[in-house]
């Protein structure tokens, strides 16, 4: 079978958006995407596979994987139907986490012309060169064929957060491509669970191919690289009630005694571009000139700097327990450090521009994730 395809080849259909055009261009302003766009231009936007690297790399730059909402509102949930979240990340700037961020980015990028439907993945709990430990259904991922008249297809993670991927990565078994920086890589592989019922034959000698693992790996200043399974994910088409379902149960705590990330932590985190400064430094340090060659959304290419977006490198902040932390490359620094909800919420505010009320504090009393409140 020709790499890139979906199983039995299937093609993506066409479908409309549920948002309109006054409502793409509003997001395409929002995280930047260059030019001046309006619901009368929105129609002569190129749905191309490099245009769909940008708008995905601009989205995880504009706003942040973050859950404020399940523990600084007076419903503690987090809202991911198509109205809520263009009102919080479109009009007001916050964030969400993967269900909202990629929901969002699916129906703005069918608007847009792009053919594309949404996945779900299981993410793997387990540390760096361990064996994995999958939880349920609770990440999207979306499939993209991006080249007019033609099935190949494409994955893309527009949730951000942790290790994200930061480019759309051709649906092929090793396809590679880079993540934040050179030292930094994601690559799909296509395999089988040994405890799986399914063979690839009579003799079940072999389990059945028939997920995908999206695997990072991270170079160290003072070991070898280390690597993990960030989660699997099937080909199989989910709408919007398998989501809301998954939502429901992380938001209210049922799957907490399984994965307590989110009812335990206000958990934020966003992506920035790297300054010319930084992006030497980095250059200097990675050396890639010899990788800008090859295919940089299969075969682990490195675009050549040319001071674009598309070749721009990124550094990731993020909250860890009482600090806020900012990564480059291999390096990390401590920012700030927190002890009360009045410096958190400033940090939210400062950083990731999530603006916390005084009323809104007091919704946080009493929950797992509280710090010191006035």
């Amino acid at each position: 079978m020709q790499d890139g395809l979906l199983r039995n080849s299937a093609w993506i259909k066409e479908i409309s958006s549920l948002y309109d055009r006054s409502q793409v261009a509003h997001w395409l302003s929002r995280i930047k995407y260059p030019g001046n766009w309006s619901a009368d231009n929105v129609g002569d936007f190129e749905p191309t596979l490099d245009n769909l690297c940008l708008l995905q790399r601009l989205q995880i730059v504009a706003f942040a994987f973050e859950n404020t909402a399940m523990h600084y509102t007076s419903h503690h949930s987090m809202d991911i139907s198509l109205p809520a979240l263009y009102q919080r990340l479109v009009v007001e700037g916050k964030g969400s986490y993967c269900f909202g961020m990629s929901t969002l980015f699916l129906q703005m990028i069918r608007a847009l012309g792009y053919r594309v439907y949404s996945g779900s993945g299981r993410i793997n709990t387990a540390p760096a060169d361990s064996p994995p430990k999958f939880l349920s259904f609770v990440h999207e991922v979306l499939f993209v064929q991006p080249i007019q008249g033609s099935n190949i297809t494409y994955v893309v993670d527009a949730g951000g957060g942790g290790s994200c991927m930061t480019r759309p990565i051709l649906l092929k078994n090793g396809a590679k491509v880079m993540g934040a920086t050179p030292s930094e890589w994601h690559t799909l592989v296509r395999t089988g669970r040994v405890e799986s019922s399914l063979a690839t034959s009579s003799y079940y000698t072999e389990p059945a191919e028939v997920e995908w693992h999206l695997v990072v790996s991270h170079a160290s200043d003072s070991g070898p690289p280390s690597t993990r399974i960030l989660y699997s994910f099937i080909e199989d088409e989910f709408f919007t009630m398998d989501y809301e379902c998954s939502n429901i149960g992380i938001y209210t705590g049922a799957w907490s005694a399984k994965e307590p990330l989110f009812m335990e932590n206000i958990v934020c985190a966003r992506c920035f571009w790297l300054s010319d400064e930084e992006m030497e430094l980095e250059l200097a340090k990675n050396n890639p000139y010899e990788t800008t060659q090859c295919d940089i959304y299969s075969a682990g290419g490195i675009p050549q700097w040319d001071r674009s977006l598309m070749s721009r490198y990124l550094g990731r902040l993020g909250l860890y327990t009482n600090e806020l932390r900012r990564h480059i490359g291999t390096r990390s620094e401590t920012l700030k450090v927190f002890h009360t909800e009045l410096q958190r919420i400033a940090i939210l505010r400062e950083f990731f521009g999530i603006d916390i009320t005084p009323a809104e504090l007091e919704n946080i009393r009493g929950r797992r994730p509280a710090l010191e409140l006035p």
